[in-house]
Formats: structure tokens, C-alpha cells, sequence
């Protein structure tokens, strides 16, 4: 025996699933997990990641959003202690999209990189800094690692010192930054 309340189920079901649809999706859009980073909110919160081959360590990072404040400017790394060289490769699904060998100062390595959207690639978001050790017997402990993160047109760093202690911009001043420090032997296993 059909009755109408056998069809009114057909009619309430797909109403009542697009209302927990709905109010599901406003909930995530409102909870941490969709919030908007800043260039500022970076610091801290870059996930890296490592790996010791023989006399080579590998850094690897990434942003854990794009910022709203927009991508551009240029980003640096630094390395103090037993190394022989440095190099930043920058990642995307498709392979690498930038390489830049590392400049030694008094000090240390410094390499600087770009942070920007080129034709809907992202540039500095993603990537790996390569260190080259005097030898495989260095300790990770000796190595400091800096990251300068800039989100302006700027200047050039003027490349002198490796502990980004104050600075250079060239004649520009108040150019937006942060220094933090990655401790090397936390992330590499």
C-alpha cells in the first residue's frame, strides 16, 4: 500500500543532506584549517623537512599557505659553519623551476631567492636548500641556518654577513622582514 508519506521521504532527504552539506562547508570556511596566512604568519610556521647523504644535507621546505598579502620580494638563506658550498632549488608538481648557487662571505653561505606568481607558478613557496659539508664527520649542531624572508620589491641584500644580524637593503630602508633560525639537526633524520 503506497501512501503520500512513502514519497515525501524521496523530497525531505535531499533537502536535509543539502543543509548539512551547507552548513558543513560554512563551518570549515570559518574554522583554522581555511585561514588566511599573512607574510607575517610565516614565521614559525614553514614545514621543513631533511636528509644527510654522505657530506650532503638536504633542507626542504614549504609554506603552509599562500599569503593574502601577496608573494613577491626576495627570500634568503644563510648557513654558518663547516660547509663547502650551498645551493636553493625552488620545486613546483612539475620539477624545478629555479636554481641558484649560494656566494660565501666572511662568515658563511648566502643564497637569496625569488618569493612571486610567474604565469600561475608559484616561486620560493617550495623548495630545498642543498649544503655541502667539509666533510661527512661535520656535526649538524655546528650548522646555522637562517631564513630572511622580505615581502616587498627591495633592494638587494648587500651579502656580508651570514647571521642576517641588521640587515642591508641597499639605500632603501623599512623593508619588511624576518630572520628565524632552523635548527638542522631537528629535521634531519
Amino acid at each position: 500500500m503506497k501512501t503520500k508519506s512513502n514519497h515525501l521521504i524521496v523530497f525531505v532527504l535531499p533537502v536535509v543532506l543539502m543543509l548539512v552539506m551547507g552548513f558543513g562547508g560554512y563551518a570549515f570556511l570559518q574554522s583554522d584549517e581555511a585561514s588566511e596566512w599573512t607574510n607575517e604568519d610565516l614565521q614559525g610556521n614553514i614545514e621543513w623537512t631533511g636528509t644527510q647523504a654522505g657530506q650532503t644535507v638536504e633542507l626542504s621546505w614549504e609554506w603552509p599557505g599562500m599569503p593574502v598579502d601577496g608573494m613577491f620580494g626576495d627570500d634568503y638563506l644563510s648557513v654558518v659553519g663547516p660547509v663547502e658550498g650551498i645551493k636553493v632549488e625552488l620545486h613546483a608538481s612539475d620539477g624545478i623551476l629555479f636554481e641558484e648557487e649560494g656566494t660565501e662571505v666572511d662568515n658563511g653561505w648566502i643564497v637569496s631567492f625569488p618569493t612571486e606568481l610567474v604565469e600561475n607558478k608559484s616561486y620560493g613557496n617550495r623548495g630545498t636548500l642543498l649544503i655541502d659539508l667539509e666533510s661527512s664527520e661535520a656535526s649538524l649542531d655546528e650548522l646555522n641556518v637562517q631564513l630572511l624572508h622580505t615581502w616587498t620589491q627591495h633592494a638587494p641584500l648587500e651579502k656580508e654577513d651570514a647571521t642576517f644580524d641588521q640587515p642591508k637593503f641597499g639605500e632603501a630602508t623599512n623593508v619588511p622582514y624576518w630572520v628565524e633560525p632552523i635548527q638542522v639537526e631537528q629535521y634531519v633524520r
